[in-house]
């Protein structure tokens, strides 16, 4: 799995990575950068052994990829940031195995959300909304006081699945782990912009895509979790597969090739990762208009979106077609990383926030009565950040903008 050494070779070490990194930004440290992570990865696996410093230090990138954009060599950080991960062992041991036999699993990862629904009960204390939890203490990788969505009744996979498409297209919707299984009102808007277009999306039994095990370096079960996806998806012929949340839209167009290549599984991987598409990009082609005027919003563009999703900022566009006045903010922050980075906002909280912070002061500043983004590890890292300062402030899915 070890990265050529000619990808490692390419970076010059020239520095354009400090201007950029929302973690080196905090932090200053070499080992905080692109450059120096690199640097660690390569004399690590040179010397064939990794350390807990450097497992440490890859844990702490993250995979926002504002390097990339800068890196005059173009040298794939965020994808050998994953390779250090890999053969370092930073997935070793329970976290491999949790990811292996639950994400691939939806009875399994169904089974998970019931147990966090009943600890939540004494495990947290609620918002003045009702829509999140509080810790009221601090457990092993959990943050005391920090926000996490309450989990419903009844998830919107545990009511919809099994559901059959109807309509003159034939579409699918994956609503992932978020949207799926503990933010059940982003499907609901989902189906009804649908029902406005006389659409059903068929909602086949599914698990995870497999970004969380791909995102700490767990292969093998990112492997099984991709194959699951597949036979979930690879029954019927869909003219698209719709996906709210841009993190899982990335990984499913761009890596669930790469993951199969190779196995039985590679030509229906191809083929149904040319069918997913951001639900916007999706929504912007169809004849549907909505009345948004006078709604003043600040968009988060998830990293993922705009990096490597087809079209992943349409959301932006829609809502400006739809009426919305985009609050502007600095072209820097604008572009911020939200500081959640999946694992790395639950391994290091405290600067997660830091990473965060500025830019839902500045949105909320510019005078944004709402905050939004497509992507539900994106959206419960704004809500959490909002409450901070303005527990009134509402942060949603863009969708459930288009259900006023």
């Amino acid at each position: 799995m070890s990265a050529d050494r000619p990808e490692l070779d390419r970076c010059s070490r020239c520095g354009e990575c400090r201007a950029v990194c929302p973690v080196f930004r905090e932090t200053r440290r070499e080992t905080d950068v692109a450059r120096g992570r690199l640097l660690r990865y390569r004399l690590a696996r040179d010397a064939g052994r990794f350390s807990a410093a450097d497992r440490e230090a890859f844990s702490r990138c993250l995979l926002c990829g504002r390097c990339l954009e800068a890196c005059k060599a173009q040298v794939d950080v965020p994808a050998l940031m994953q390779i250090a991960k890999t053969d370092s062992g930073f997935a070793a041991g329970w976290p491999s195995l949790l990811t292996e036999k639950t994400l691939a699993d939806d009875g399994r990862l169904d089974a998970a959300v019931r147990r966090y629904r009943s600890l939540s009960r004494w495990l947290g204390r609620a918002t003045p909304d009702d829509s999140g939890l509080r810790l009221r203490f601090a457990l092993p990788y959990l943050d005391a006081g920090r926000l996490y969505p309450k989990p419903p009744a009844r998830g919107y996979l545990e009511q919809h699945t099994g559901r059959r498409a109807s309509g003159v297209q034939k579409l699918a919707f994956f609503a992932g782990c978020g949207a799926g299984r503990l933010l059940t009102g982003v499907g609901e808007a989902v189906d009804r912009v649908l029902a406005e277009l006389n659409l059903t999306a068929a909602i086949p039994e599914q698990a995870c895509c497999g970004l969380a095990a791909w995102g700490i370096g767990a292969t093998d079960a990112a492997r099984r979790t991709a194959i699951a996806w597949v036979r979930s998806f690879a029954g019927e012929e869909y003219d698209a597969i719709l996906s709210p949340c841009a993190s899982c839209t990335a990984h499913l167009q761009t890596r669930l090739p790469q993951i199969l290549a190779g196995t039985e599984f590679a030509a229906d991987a191809a083929r149904l990762a040319a069918k997913v598409e951001d639900f916007f990009a999706w929504l912007s082609r169809q004849d549907l208009c909505f009345d948004l005027a006078g709604l003043k919003v600040g968009a988060h563009v998830p990293c993922h979106a705009r990096r490597e999703v087809r079209d992943g900022a349409a959301f932006v566009s829609f809502l400006k077609k739809s009426g919305a006045e985009l609050v502007k903010i600095d072209e820097r922050l604008d572009a911020q990383c939200c500081g959640m980075g999946g694992s790395f906002g639950v391994l290091h909280p405290e600067l997660s926030r830091r990473i965060g912070l500025p830019k839902v002061a500045a949105l909320r500043a510019a005078g944004a009565a709402v905050l939004v983004t497509n992507c539900t590890g994106c959206l419960w890292q704004l809500r959490d950040l909002a409450a901070r300062f303005d527990p009134a402030l509402p942060v949603r899915h863009p969708v459930e903008l288009l259900d006023r």
